[in-house]
C-alpha cells in the first residue's frame, strides 16, 4: 500500500512540475494524436517507468538499463520536438538497436522453419533478423499509442499472462520485479485512461524495447515454447505498423510519417458518430474495446502455448478480424466525405 501511495504521490509531483514549467505536455499536437480538447496532459508516462528501473536496478541487467535509458532519451527528444524527422529517428533506433543486441547477445534461435533456423546460425543475419522484429515492435508499439490505455493496457496483459504462466509452472523465468512492475503499469493506466497523463513516444519506446528483451528470453528459456505464441502476444503493434507500411506505400505516402487511418483511429471515428458522449470517454472507450479483443487472442494463444499449428491458426483469425474490421471502419469514415 505504501508503494502504492508513492507512486500516486510522483506521478502527481511530476505532472505538476511538467505543468508548471510547461514542458512534455503533450506538445506533438498533431492532428493525428488530436482526440481530445484537453491540450495540457504531461507526457510523463515514459519518466515513470524509466525512474521505476533505476529505483530496482538490482533486478536488472546494468547494460540493458543503460540501453533502456538511450531509447528514453530518444523518445523524449522525439516528445519535445527537438527531433521532428522520422528518418533520423529510425536509423538512430537501428543503431542503438545494433549495439543493443551485439552486448546483451540477444538472439533468436528457433522459428519452426528449417531454412531459416540453418539462416539463423549465422550471427550477421541473426542479428538482422532480431533488428527488424525490435523494429517493427518499436515502432508498431508507437503506432497504436493514440486512444488512452491501449499502450499501457495491451502491455499489461502480456505481463499479467506471463504472471500467470509462470505461477503455473507452464514456462520457466525467475521475475523478481513482478509484482512492484504490476503496480506500476496498473497505477499509469488509470490516469492514462482518465487523461491525466500519457506515456509518449518516451514511454512506448521503453516497453517495447524491454517486453521484447524479456519475451526472446522466455522463448530461449523455454525451448518446448512455440515462438508463435511470443508473436500471438506482439501480433497488434507488429501488424498494425506492417500493414500500415503496405497501405501508406500502396497509396503513394511517406511511410514514416503519421497519417489518420489507424484502426483505433477509426474505430474512435466511428464511436464518436454512433455515441453521444465525449469525446475524452470515447477515447477510452476506443481503447478499452480494443484491448477486450486483444486480450482474448492473447487468452487463446495462453492456452495451446506448445502447439504451433494453434498458434498459426490463432494469429490467422487475429489477422482475419483486423483486415474484415478495417475495411468496414474505412467504408465508414469514407461515407463521410
Amino acid at each position: 500500500m505504501n508503494e502504492i501511495l508513492f507512486l500516486i504521490c510522483s506521478i502527481f509531483f511530476i505532472n505538476f512540475f511538467l505543468k508548471k514549467k510547461k514542458i512534455l505536455l503533450n506538445n506533438t499536437g498533431k492532428i493525428h494524436q488530436s482526440y481530445s480538447q484537453e491540450y495540457q496532459v504531461p507526457l510523463s508516462g515514459g519518466l515513470v517507468i524509466l525512474i521505476y528501473f533505476f529505483y530496482n536496478i538490482d533486478f536488472f541487467n546494468s547494460i540493458l538499463v543503460f540501453y533502456l535509458t538511450s531509447f528514453f532519451i530518444l523518445g523524449l527528444l522525439a516528445d519535445l520536438n527537438l527531433i521532428k524527422s522520422p528518418t533520423f529517428r529510425f536509423f538512430s533506433q537501428i543503431l542503438l538497436l545494433i549495439f543493443l543486441l551485439i552486448n546483451l547477445k540477444i538472439q533468436i534461435y528457433d522459428v519452426r522453419i528449417n531454412w531459416i533456423n540453418n539462416l539463423l546460425q549465422y550471427r550477421y543475419f541473426n542479428i538482422f533478423f532480431v533488428l527488424f522484429c525490435f523494429l517493427v515492435l518499436i515502432n508498431g508499439t508507437n503506432f497504436i499509442d493514440g486512444n488512452n490505455g491501449i499502450t499501457i493496457g495491451y502491455y499489461l496483459i502480456i505481463f499479467l499472462l506471463i504472471l500467470a504462466l509462470i505461477n503455473n509452472a507452464k514456462i520457466i523465468y525467475d521475475i523478481k520485479f513482478s509484482i512492484s512492475f504490476l503496480i506500476v503499469l496498473i497505477v499509469l493506466l488509470f490516469f492514462n485512461f482518465f487523461n491525466k497523463l500519457y506515456i509518449g513516444d518516451s514511454g512506448a519506446y521503453l516497453l517495447s524495447v524491454f517486453f521484447g528483451y524479456i519475451l526472446i528470453d522466455i522463448i530461449n528459456q523455454n525451448q518446448n515454447l512455440s515462438p508463435y505464441f511470443v508473436v500471438n502476444l506482439l501480433w497488434y503493434p507488429s501488424f498494425e505498423i506492417l500493414f500500415s507500411l503496405i497501405r501508406k506505400i500502396k497509396n503513394k505516402y511517406s511511410p514514416l510519417e503519421p497519417d489518420t487511418k489507424h484502426l483505433h483511429q477509426l474505430l474512435f471515428f466511428y464511436f464518436s458518430k454512433k455515441i453521444n458522449l465525449s469525446k475524452n470517454f470515447l477515447n477510452s472507450i476506443t481503447g478499452i474495446s480494443i484491448n477486450l479483443f486483444n486480450g482474448l487472442i492473447l487468452y487463446l494463444a495462453s492456452i495451446n502455448l506448445n502447439n504451433t499449428k494453434i498458434q498459426l491458426i490463432i494469429l490467422f483469425i487475429s489477422l482475419t478480424i483486423y483486415f474484415f474490421n478495417y475495411l468496414i471502419l474505412s467504408k465508414f469514415k469514407n461515407s463521410y466525405f
